[in-house]
């Protein structure tokens, strides 16, 4: 009976913090998306920059990451809040997974500098040569089709998929800013794993939340679902037809 009952009670212990950590982040990227949506019904879905400075661009960008990726970021959060379940009190564990994400988020953060690059070269090739749009997105369609084969993109979404022994080893570091060290060096790696799909959400608008939703549901089934690694080649061979068809078929880029 003693036994029955102790069972339950680690078991219960081994769920909370699942089930705080899907809630906290399921509430976070609510929030997100709810600004997101705000910000899209005021400036449409505009290529470019948008009129943005760097600085508003970037914390737009971060914004757009929240709501777009703590979704996929749960399962992981979860798990390095179990690896740290019995190293610290309860109020020290939401801080330390706070920093872990907040680490995750500077990361994508880091790269809105590289988006607002992008963005502000579709600003000039839109104003001095919009006829030539439809072949360079094609161009970076073809390439992000062609990234979702490559050794790299495999190393990441593999990493993604399965962290455990990469939190296991960050879970016995000590200082402060270890929290935060563990979500920079995820972010990286998820960096890597969605850097494709990002540029195709850059070149169709940062605003276009049709884009915004697909790319956060194959971010997900990428590195949630049992055959995630295939998907994501299937998502390639997508991506791979559409840039071959959009420069004979420019009004797909007004349908996408």
């Amino acid at each position: 009976m003693d036994t029955t009952a102790s069972s339950s009670g680690r078991a219960a212990d081994q769920q909370y913090p699942t089930i705080l950590i899907w809630s906290g982040l399921t509430l976070v990227s609510v929030l997100a998306w709810a600004f997101t949506l705000h910000d899209a019904w005021k400036m449409g879905n505009m290529s470019g920059t948008m009129g943005l400075e760097a600085a508003d661009y970037i914390v737009m960008w971060t914004i757009m990451m929240a709501a777009m990726m703590l979704p996929s970021l749960a399962p992981i959060a979860a798990l390095y809040m179990r690896v740290i379940h019995n190293q610290s009190s309860a109020v020290i564990r939401i801080l330390r997974i706070t920093m872990f994400v907040s680490g995750y988020l500077l990361i994508w953060a880091l790269f809105g500098m590289l988006a607002y690059l992008v963005s502000w070269f579709i600003s000039g090739l839109l104003g001095t040569s919009p006829e030539m749009m439809p072949w360079v997105t094609a161009v970076v369609l073809l390439l992000c089709g062609l990234y979702q084969f490559t050794p790299l993109k495999n190393v990441c979404l593999t990493h993604c998929r399965s962290p455990l022994g990469f939190l296991f080893h960050f879970g016995n570091y000590r200082g402060i800013f270890r929290d935060l060290q563990v979500g920079i060096y995820h972010g990286g790696y998820c960096t890597g794993c969605c850097l494709g799909l990002m540029l195709i959400m850059i070149f169709t608008g940062v605003m276009n939340i049709t884009w915004m939703i697909a790319l956060a549901l194959i971010i997900f089934i990428e590195k949630v679902w049992h055959y995630g690694t295939g998907f994501a080649r299937v998502v390639g061979l997508i991506l791979i037809v559409l840039g071959c068809m959009l420069p004979w078929y420019p009004h797909i880029l007004q349908g996408i």
